[in-house]
């Protein structure tokens, strides 16, 4: 997927899949579409090491669209997890919605990413694998059930993305009810401009996960020139009284097939935990098989502060073998992993 139609899912909330193709097979009624990304990760966490197999946030959706009239048309998408290292799955644990859209934009009502979330997209060279932002950046980081979402048309390279979930976590009341008290809204803005990529979101989340209500703010910039891209990313965190800031820094050079990475994040203590920062280094090479099949090697050094074992290799890479020994404890990974979309 190019880095254009990254900037757009950040408002957008993936109503297209984060794949470079689909195969039609009602015309665009039914479209199948999918990713395989696997990889062999050798792992060091201050205790032992070992090699592990893992199957990264590899998926199977199918999506449609259907014409009302000439101004509007129906659409859903239902996408699901597909583990290939170990076999299985469950239907429908990624993005699921169904909705209307049109010139006005696109109203979605389903299981989705929040618009908070997909800033992320705009900034991480290493999304889904050892060095996926979401290690460090480990907050707020929601698909909302019982949501509806209203995503706008880009007016000049301005788009908007606003979400509202009754229950987003799904979770129920001592008699077995459904708890609507754990409500949600995010809202979200991007823009695009001539290689300038802007993303910007809100949220606020009633106390499921965690004891306290969650707000939280993110900003990601990206911008891309000759064979360079740049980008950066910073994200502020409260959790009742509690709070604390982080930030990332990338830059990309492009060479024919080959692409060079290297990415850095980082995140400030917490206000009433001491030592609990934590950073991530992350160096590598991408090289283009085929237009729908990537190649990659990344190297990985993920540190926590002496008062935390908070931050793990986690994200969307899929195998649990990551789990830190003890506060402060540094975990190095090398990775070599194959995508493969269609």
């Amino acid at each position: 997927m190019s880095r254009k139609a990254l900037a757009l899912a950040v408002a957008a909330t993936l109503t297209v899949p984060a794949t470079a193709s689909a195969y039609e097979v009602v015309g665009k009624q039914l479209e199948i579409y999918g990713k395989v990304h696997v990889s062999a990760d050798f792992v060091d966490n201050d205790t032992d090491s070992e090699l592990a197999l893992a199957s990264n946030s590899s998926r199977l959706g199918f999506k449609g669209l259907t014409a009302i009239n000439d101004n509007l048309d129906a659409l859903y998408q239902i996408e699901s997890k597909i583990v290939f290292d170990e076999g299985g799955t469950e239907f429908a644990t990624r993005n699921t919605f169904v909705g209307l859209g049109g010139d006005f934009g696109k109203v979605l009502f389903g299981y989705q990413d929040t618009p908070l979330k997909n800033v992320r997209g705009t900034f991480d060279l290493f999304g889904d694998t050892v060095g996926d932002a979401r290690n460090i950046m480990n907050e707020a980081n929601f698909r909302a059930r019982n949501s509806l979402q209203y995503v706008s048309p880009s007016f000049n390279g301005l788009s908007l993305a606003a979400l509202y979930s009754t229950s987003y976590a799904d979770s129920e009341t001592d008699e077995g009810l459904e708890d609507n008290d754990t409500q949600m809204f995010s809202v979200g803005l991007g823009y695009e401009l001539n290689g300038l990529e802007l993303a910007a979101a809100y949220e606020s989340a009633d106390a499921e996960l965690s004891a306290n209500e969650i707000d939280a703010a993110r900003i990601a910039a990206s911008y891309g020139f000759g064979p360079f891209t740049v980008g950066a990313i910073y994200e502020q965190i409260d959790l009742g009284d509690d709070s604390r800031d982080a930030y990332g820094v990338n830059a990309a050079y492009k060479t024919g097939p080959t692409t060079f990475k290297v990415q850095y994040v980082a995140a400030d203590e917490w206000d009433n935990i001491a030592d609990s920062d934590g950073s991530q280094l992350t160096l590598g090479v991408d090289y283009k098989l085929a237009k729908h099949t990537t190649l990659y090697g990344a190297y990985n050094i993920l540190e926590n502060g002496d008062g935390t074992s908070d931050y793990q290799i986690k994200g969307g890479h899929d195998t649990d073998v990551y789990s830190v020994a003890a506060a402060g404890d540094e975990i190095s990974v090398f990775s070599v992993g194959l995508i493969h979309s269609f």
